[in-house]
C-alpha cells in the first residue's frame, strides 16, 4: 500500500468512527512536493515534520498526533525533532504503519469510537 493510499484509508475510517465532540484533521503536506509548493506551506505556517493526522480528544481537549508510514517507511531525522517537541510538550506521538495500528492507539488513548466504524 502506497503512504496515499493509507492515507485516505485512515482518514475515510477517522470521519466514521470519531465520536463528537472528538476532532480530527490530517496534513499531508508531504504529498505536495517541490520547493514553491513547499515554501508556501512553511510561509502559511506549517512547521517541518508536523505528523499526518491530529486528533483532539472531546471532553479533554487533548491532542494526539499520528505519522503515517509505509512498511518501508522511515521517519525523518526532522519528523523525529518535531515528534520530539510535541511529546515534550504533552501531546503523545504515534507511528501507525496500518489502520490496524491506528484502530489501536485510538483505543489506547481512549478515545470514543462509533460501534459500526471500530
Amino acid at each position: 500500500m502506497t503512504e496515499a493510499a493509507l492515507h485516505a484509508q485512515v482518514a475515510a475510517y477517522l470521519a466514521l468512527a470519531i465520536q463528537p465532540p472528538s476532532f480530527f484533521t490530517t496534513f499531508p503536506a508531504g504529498h505536495f512536493k517541490g520547493k514553491a509548493v513547499g515554501g508556501r506551506l512553511k510561509g502559511a505556517g506549517l512547521k517541518a515534520g508536523v505528523p499526518d493526522v491530529l486528533l483532539i480528544q472531546g471532553g479533554t481537549g487533548r491532542a494526539f498526533w499520528i505519522e503515517l508510514k509505509t512498511d518501508q517507511g522511515r521517519v525523518s531525522p526532522v519528523q523525529a525533532e518535531t515528534g520530539a517537541l510535541l511529546i515534550a510538550a504533552g501531546s503523545p506521538v504515534a507511528v501507525c504503519r496500518s489502520l490496524d495500528q491506528v484502530q489501536d492507539m485510538l483505543k489506547h488513548w481512549g478515545f470514543a469510537l462509533r460501534a459500526r466504524a471500530a
